[in-house]
């Protein structure tokens, strides 16, 4: 601690957890955290990144080849990848206990307590830390190592001390003033060979972009990393961004992840003019992988989203009972959302559904509704997925009243986990009611053409293999008797 007279050295890690059709794509968060500290430190600094997911790295074997002396070693981890963040955070201290170790991201927020009972991290950062992580760098490796007023930070001098949780939590009001993501050190080559979070992929090469942060609904099964608070990129900024990326990296499209994208409707118009001005009609390639809120589009933008060059719009409908709307806190508008998905097909955008199924108290009749909404509907793909109850939600406190126990066997690692929570709670053969509903949904030739034009051929292999798994586990898997709640239950 203290002062030091050496270039300080830093690594962060994006951990790998095995998961069923795993995706990835460049590690935004990290990259924007590197940003910051060039801009902090300037060539005092050396920080890099190493994304364990690209070729399957398990922690143990990383750290024992890991090259170089770090003095700070990082790991940015959603929920599912809790198992590996321990491990990584283990094996570090293991192998060279004077580096420091520090866990953040959306899991580091939503489950603190998990991280300082299993792991040993040295720090723990809640919320954005844009700014705070290069604050306590400064403080500890600079400083009087004075870190108790550094906001969202758990911490500990040694590992025989007790944490100490400092107050509160950051929150960049002013998000165009960060500096771009450290795009030079993503190897766009090879993460464009990678199945991607969008599942299709039309360019040779893409960068994930967020335009904003937050987002206004209060859905109580979300993680929340950015807050409720609604802050945008102006247009300029965002237009900075797609410039740097076309002309220097080559990339030619931008998968959208922002939270809400479409909520501040002047400037998402704006944005598509200026592209359209700048690039000409469908030259570049735009998706929002990480959904839109569907029921607050205006039918009338889409063909402008069109000839900017969105080719793609994920729809999270989750459910159709207006019940379990209610009981979720999303109440979309389910007509809306039809009639926005039917728009967008005339217009030539594709759409991906996303729909959660086995919500605590959920009947059997209300999954059959969700299933046959998407199967009559015109979506080009859907994406049917277990409900996991995430520590820290609304719908965890819900889950654990409902089913006391169940939440205890469930694994984090995978929405498609063989024991989800649902089947443990009320005895429902789950995995057998997903293969049927990707069985029904894919099964029309006229989906399967769909699918074949709008993504390139190893994307095309990767999802076809996870559909194809999908259907036969429903073809293959005995007919279980299941028992759920047979009428709506009370939240």
């Amino acid at each position: 601690m203290g002062l030091v007279s050496h270039k300080v050295r830093i690594l962060l890690i994006k951990p790998y957890e095995p998961a069923h059709g795993l995706a990835m794509q460049p590690p935004v968060g990290i990259l924007y955290l590197i940003s910051a500290l060039r801009r902090e430190f300037g060539e005092d600094v050396e920080a890099t990144y190493r994304d364990l997911r690209l070729h399957h790295e398990v922690p143990e074997s990383f750290v024992e080849r890991m090259e170089g002396d770090y003095d700070l070693v990082g790991i940015s981890a959603l929920n599912h990848e809790a198992e590996a963040t321990h491990r990584l955070v283990k094996a570090i201290k293991a192998a060279r206990p004077e580096t420091l170790v520090v866990v953040g991201g959306p899991y580091a927020r939503s489950a603190p307590d998990r991280i300082m009972a299993a792991a040993g991290a040295d720090w723990i950062f809640r919320g954005e830390s844009d700014r705070t992580f290069p604050q306590a760098v400064r403080e500890h490796f600079y400083g009087a190592g004075e870190l108790g007023t550094i906001p969202g930070l758990i911490w500990r001098r040694s590992p025989d001390e007790e944490y100490r949780l400092n107050a509160g939590e950051d929150s960049i009001e002013d998000v165009g003033s960060l500096p771009f993501p450290a795009w030079d050190l993503v190897p766009f080559d090879l993460y464009a060979r990678r199945q991607n979070m969008n599942v299709s992929l039309r360019a040779s090469r893409y960068a994930p972009i967020f335009t904003s942060r937050g987002c206004p609904y209060r859905c109580n099964y979300c993680h929340d990393l950015f807050g409720k608070g609604f802050r945008w990129r102006g247009v300029d900024s965002v237009m900075e961004e797609i410039e740097l990326l076309t002309e220097r990296y080559g990339v030619r499209e931008f998968q959208i992840i922002d939270d809400i994208y479409n909520l501040h409707k002047p400037r998402m118009r704006e944005i598509a003019r200026r592209v359209i001005a700048r690039y000409g009609k469908r030259s570049l390639y735009f998706c929002f992988p990480n959904g839109v809120r569907s029921d607050i589009i205006d039918v009338a933008d889409l063909p402008l989203l069109r000839d900017m060059g969105v080719y793609d719009m994920s729809i999270a409908v989750e459910t159709v009972s207006p019940r379990l709307q209610k009981l979720i806190d999303k109440n979309l508008d389910i007509p809306k959302v039809r009639h926005v998905i039917d728009a967008a097909a005339r217009a030539g955008i594709s759409t991906k559904g996303f729909f959660m199924l086995g919500f605590p108290t959920e009947t059997l009749a209300e999954m059959e509704a969700t299933v046959q909404f998407a199967v009559d509907s015109k979506l080009t793909m859907a994406h049917f997925f277990f409900v996991v109850p995430q520590k820290g939600t609304p719908l965890y406190d819900l889950a654990q009243r409902e089913a006391p126990g169940a939440l205890e066997k469930v694994s984090l690692r995978d929405y498609y986990t063989e024991q989800p929570w649902y089947q443990l709670a009320y005895g429902v053969d789950m995995n057998r009611i997903i293969s049927r509903a990707v069985f029904r949904f894919h099964g029309k030739p006229s989906r399967i053409l769909a699918i074949a034009k709008r993504t390139n051929f190893l994307n095309l292999l990767g999802g076809a293999w996870s559909v194809f798994r999908r259907s036969i586990l429903f073809v293959l898997r005995p007919n279980r008797r299941v028992k759920a709640p047979t009428q709506s239950a009370p939240a």
